[in-house]
């Protein structure tokens, strides 16, 4: 019986360890090592991800990771956890498959690819301050539809 080894750390691209490297030269948005930790920078990116309901695969991982598992924050893990359980088909049921940290992990780095992508595209083509009023309109009009249910 082939046992399979349980990832100690969160992964990510080579092309997305780039953009961090860019990020952290300038501290975009405050995500850079002087302002976030790599665990808080996974949940944006993580989050990003998970607002397009697309996962993209992790074609070229870069081999060191971005986070090891000792350092994902518990904000970061019960994200990536709860993220996992929201698209179970049948929760109830199925709640063993969160014991599979494997599959946990590369769920929520495959979200974190996408948020990376946006990332890269808001460092590209958007000014830090605009970016910040974008976000901030985008999370007013949330709150107004979760106020309004």
């Amino acid at each position: 019986m082939e046992t399979s080894k349980m990832p100690d750390r969160v992964n990510y691209s080579t092309k997305a360890k780039q953009l961090i490297e860019k990020i952290d030269e300038g501290n975009f948005m405050g995500l850079g090592l002087k302002g976030a930790s790599r665990s808080k920078l996974f949940l944006f990116a993580m989050s990003l991800g998970v607002e397009t309901k697309t996962k993209t695969d992790i074609v070229n991982p870069y081999s060191g990771g971005l986070v090891q598992d000792t350092a994902i924050d518990d904000k970061t893990r019960a994200s990536m956890y709860s993220q996992f359980i929201s698209l179970l088909q049948d929760p109830e049921n199925g709640l063993d498959a969160i014991a599979d940290k494997g599959q946990v992990y590369k769920h929520t780095e495959q979200y974190a690819n996408t948020g990376f992508m946006i990332i890269a595209d808001y460092y590209e083509n958007k000014k830090p301050e605009d970016l910040i009023w974008d976000l901030f309109l985008e999370l007013d009009e949330q709150y107004n539809e979760i106020k309004q249910q």
